[in-house]
């Protein structure tokens, strides 16, 4: 498999590669397949419901999207959060066809302040690993593609959204930056939260920042959300769910 990646991005580019092995991926989800290796995306429909409004933030090419669009369908919406505008043109491509239900792209990253942030792609053995894309400083180097994106201070974007149901975060070691200035929104909506929380003190310092405004920590085993055991978040590998329990 990394072979054919490698090939296909020598011979097609960086944009037509990302376009074929997202279509690739969202077919592949969408027969049914991957549920060990994907448990989260194919939990979804447990989770999400027709009219539900979604927060996808670190949005990447749109795999979340794609299918938080498709259950959500028409009483739903969706806010997509992806500042690189070569994945966000991928987005939308892939969300052409749930074009009707207007889903609204937001090309920003965010964090505390309105600036201009530098964000880095890797490569790994030649092969480009699009979803690690990050937050990085101007000083840091070795990346595949590099990128001058907008920030956005999250509480102040979502401000005038009046319902939120659901929020799903990937944005590789920054979800402790996001939380820490969306509080605000995340206490008004007390929404369900689904973060991958990569990084010990960016897992730490997430985790305590929920905490704080009332979230309880559950893990996804055998498709099932239970309660987090304290011992075993610091060597948990999937995604972490947050819900205030009514």
């Amino acid at each position: 498999m990394r072979i054919f990646r490698v090939i296909l991005y020598k011979i097609f580019g960086l944009k037509v590669y990302l376009k074929i092995v997202s279509k690739l991926y969202l077919r592949y989800i969408n027969c049914g397949f991957g549920k060990d290796k994907y448990p989260e995306l194919h939990y979804l429909k447990s989770i999400i419901k027709p009219g539900f409004v979604c927060i996808d933030i670190g949005a990447n090419l749109g795999y979340y999207s794609y299918f938080l669009a498709k259950i959500t369908g028409r009483l739903g919406k969706l806010y997509a959060v992806e500042p690189v505008p070569l994945f966000a043109e991928i987005w939308k491509q892939n969300l052409k066809r749930y074009k009707s239900l207007m889903p609204v792209l937001l090309p920003f990253a965010l964090g505390k302040t309105e600036k201009t942030v530098q964000m880095g792609m890797p490569a790994i053995d030649g092969v480009v690993h699009h979803g690690m894309t990050r937050v990085i400083d101007k000083s840091e180097t070795g990346f595949e593609k590099t990128f001058s994106v907008e920030m956005k201070n999250p509480d102040q974007l979502f401000q005038n959204i009046e319902h939120i149901d659901f929020v799903k975060i990937d944005v590789e070691g920054f979800e402790s930056e996001v939380f820490q200035n969306m509080k605000d929104t995340l206490q008004k909506h007390k929404p369900l939260i689904q973060a991958e929380l990569s990084g010990s003190k960016n897992r730490e310092t997430s985790i305590e920042i929920l905490q704080n405004i009332g979230y309880n920590v559950f893990f996804l085993k055998q498709s099932k959300l239970i309660s987090a055991d304290k011992k075993a978040i610091e060597t948990y590998n999937g995604d972490f769910y947050f819900m205030i329990e009514k």
